[in-house]
């Protein structure tokens, strides 16, 4: 997990590091807040660790002022010359505060500014319209796929390097 310095989130109160070993048990908890068990998902501790220990995935925590974990992202599909990386997850402790957003851009700058990706993409349940008014905001767009075209399969949202860059400044306040 090499190539993330903690730098200064979206707001004054929260910053944002990689992920370790130790930062398991928050995200845990991040994941398994009420409501989120049908649009987040949830995995057990052996498969965070697992997932951490690949080199093809990266864990990004939000931090609050007193260096609790208050959100978390994972990143798959990193790899050299990656053409498309997944937003595979994002949570986080508090909705509404904008700790999703800022985790969620600081993931946008890191797939295209640091891993120099072509696509950014996750996948969303209809059903999550908090999330994608976020993603929509953000820049991503639906795949144009009807419902029953995905066939009871969650939408699928993209943004490219050229719509990320774009897109409108990124705001200083969440």
């Amino acid at each position: 997990m090499m190539g993330i310095a903690p730098q200064p989130a979206a707001t004054a109160t929260i910053s944002l590091r990689p992920a370790t070993h130790d930062d398991v048990d928050a995200i845990m908890a991040c994941e398994r807040q009420p409501g989120y068990d049908d649009t987040v998902g949830r995995w057990s501790r052996e498969e965070h660790l697992a997932a951490l220990a690949e080199p093809s995935h990266r864990y990004i925590v939000a931090l609050d002022s007193h260096n609790a974990v208050i959100g978390f992202v994972i990143l798959q599909e990193i790899a050299p010359a990656a053409s498309a990386v997944l937003v595979r997850r994002i949570a986080a402790l508090s909705q509404g505060r904008g700790h999703g957003r800022a985790l969620l851009d600081h993931a946008l700058a890191l797939i295209f500014d640091e891993l120099g990706a072509a696509k950014a993409w996750l996948r969303v349940w209809p059903h999550n319209a908090r999330g994608m008014a976020l993603y929509t905001k953000l820049g991503m767009r639906e795949d144009g796929l009807s419902a029953v075209q995905r066939n009871g399969a969650p939408a699928v949202m993209t943004i490219d390097a050229a719509r990320y860059r774009d897109r409108k400044p990124r705001s200083e306040t969440p």
